[in-house]
């Protein structure tokens, strides 16, 4: 890889650290950077993916409900195994890594850093909210939101290892929700996290009392087996501006 300014400033956007930078090669001279990460063994599945953004670093691909996106050691065929398949089959030289990850149930898109150069640099947008994620999900009852803000603080139930509540010791979350849509008897909302806490959506939405439809663990009424309402459905970060489709699980009349 060429580069125009100098290697310590490179090291310092990417967040390059000392274990990273004995896998690089810097040609001062030629302002090049040579690589030589060692191979890793990951879980390959060559199941169809559904990718809907690709450059030199990173890659986006659409998770459908009820997979993993992650091996949890009991199941091989997960969303990054997918994607790893299909980069091998595209002469990928490295895998990829998910960079955030959605519930089993929920649906949409999950960005993937496919080059170990990159992977620091991801995680660090990450955590420090740069990358901008936005979902829609199905809600009970009728709502009439415009930009609300809702501040929470959320930790693991005791009580339940699966489940997560609000409590003030708990880490402060922020969402905003937006009405998309009423219709009879549920809402299409759109919310938008600033944080990123484990069933972050799932418990705002249950402390609004408007649960998402298909989410017994939070109270939603079960309409269906097409899982929970719930979609990743926007990410912007840097280059990458992506909107995914609305599924037909969610259209309601």
């Amino acid at each position: 890889m060429r580069y125009t300014t100098t290697s310590q400033e490179i090291f310092e956007t990417f967040c390059i650290s000392k274990t990273h930078k004995k896998h690089l090669k810097i040609d001062e001279e030629k302002k090049t950077i040579y690589f030589n990460y060692p191979e890793k063994d990951v879980e390959i599945n060559y199941e169809p993916v559904d990718i809907l953004y690709e450059n030199t670093f990173l890659i986006v691909a659409f998770k459908p409900p009820f997979l993993l996106v992650h091996d949890d050691g009991n199941n091989q065929d997960t969303l990054q195994a997918r994607v790893n398949g299909y980069l091998q089959l595209n002469q990928n030289k490295y895998p990829a890594q998910a960079i955030h990850r959605i519930d089993y149930e929920t649906s949409g898109l999950v960005l993937f850093c496919k080059h170990p150069f990159f992977q620091a640099y991801c995680d660090k947008n990450m955590e420090e909210h740069h990358i901008k994620k936005e979902y829609i999900a199905l809600v009970q009852g009728h709502t009439n939101y415009k930009n609300k803000k809702i501040i929470s603080n959320i930790a693991r139930d005791r009580h339940n290892a699966k489940k997560m509540i609000i409590h003030p010791n708990g880490k402060e979350s922020v969402s905003i929700f937006n009405t998309l849509k009423n219709y009879k008897d549920c809402s299409l909302i759109q919310v938008t996290i600033l944080t990123g806490r484990k069933h972050q959506i799932r418990v705002q939405c249950a402390s609004l009392n408007h649960p998402i439809l298909n989410d017994s663990l939070y109270g939603g009424k079960k309409i269906d087996n097409t899982g929970l309402l719930l979609q990743s459905h926007h990410i912007q970060f840097n280059d990458v501006d992506i909107t995914c489709p609305q599924e037909k699980r969610f259209i309601r009349k």
